[in-house]
């Protein structure tokens, strides 16, 4: 299978949600080899500062639609969502669906977008929420492009995040058509999902840029699809795309006031809330055919699938953006 190649990008910033890498048995279904003499090229550039010289653009041509500077490209958890599948061609991975590996990996992406979209409708559903997720590159091809966008690495994503979400977002800008999207599938919100073939000695987690006291309203899903020898899960595609409706994390004290003492008596008491843990809380590993993970009243409540959580007000937490 090959997909269509497009150019390349600049411009933007972001807050940034973390889903967590954890060791697991592995997974039967997927074992990639990745060599590495494939990162060589670039192995001189490691210590070296990593500088996008990209300067912050907003577009109002026929490629971009109007973003909402409050609630970002996913403004609600409710009605019709598109998903855009973006494989990224950075500057030290790349996809090749020409090989048996990646058309593996294809598979695993599109069978993770399955079920943590059909997972995230049954949560809403049960909030009284009717939401649909569109993501079937299959029955919307437009859904599903290659982009070559040089100007990333991801390894350097976390140290200079400014400017790596720079050179996406502004390649989103440039070569995605967002409003003809939203028109073909007949939704009115996007969140856009970056698949990047990292190698398997990777140790970069998976990470989001999402609106949140954010200027730059892009909502990307980064999603680094090997990590420590492990590849992604749905509970780590729910996860991240959860980050882009304005849920924080649970496991680390970062925003909305999230204190250190909430996070240790999260961990404690065992909390299964997806934004907290990914796998499954019976047997610690991931799962590749379900998520055993729920989704509690605080990260409804941050969802906005509920106006109140007995936890926030119990412990003083800064008020939902919904």
């Amino acid at each position: 299978m090959k997909r269509r190649i497009i150019a390349c990008c600049l411009a933007a910033s972001m807050v940034l949600g973390l889903a967590g890498c954890m060791e697991e048995e592995g997974y039967e279904g997927y074992e990639a080899d990745y060599s590495e003499e494939q990162y060589e090229s670039s192995e001189e550039t490691e210590d070296e500062e990593y500088n996008s010289e990209s300067e912050t653009t907003y577009s109002d041509s026929e490629y971009g639609y109007p973003y909402d500077n409050h609630l970002g490209t996913a403004k609600e958890l409710e009605g019709k969502i598109a998903v855009v599948s973006i494989f990224v061609n950075d500057a030290t991975t790349g996809w090749n669906f020409e090989s048996e590996a990646d058309q593996q990996l294809d598979a695993l992406i599109y069978k993770d977008l399955e079920i943590a979209t059909d997972y995230l409708e049954n949560v809403s559903k049960s909030y009284g929420k009717d939401v649909e997720f569109i993501y079937d590159w299959k029955q919307y091809p437009e859904l599903a492009m290659d982009l070559e966008i040089k100007e990333l690495d991801y390894r350097y994503c976390d140290d200079y995040f400014d400017d790596f979400n720079n050179a996406a977002t502004s390649s989103i800008d440039q070569n995605v058509q967002t409003a003809k999207i939203l028109s073909d599938v007949g939704a009115e919100q996007v969140i856009y999902m970056m698949y990047f073939n990292t190698p398997s000695t990777n140790t970069t987690t998976s990470l989001t840029s999402f609106c949140y006291e954010a200027e730059i309203t892009y909502e990307i899903c980064f999603m680094f699809m090997n990590c420590e020898g492990y590849p992604e899960c749905p509970s780590h595609f729910a996860h991240e795309m959860l980050h882009t409706f304005g849920v924080p994390d649970l496991y680390t004290a970062a925003d909305f006031g999230i204190t250190q003492e909430y996070v240790d008596y999260a961990a404690n008491s065992g909390l299964n809330d997806i934004m907290r843990i990914n796998e499954d809380p019976q047997t610690g590993e991931y799962l590749y055919d379900s998520i055993a993970n729920e989704v509690t009243d605080i990260t409804a409540y941050y969802a906005g699938l509920t106006d109140y959580s007995e936890t926030v007000n119990e412990w003083g937490f800064a008020p939902s953006q919904h």
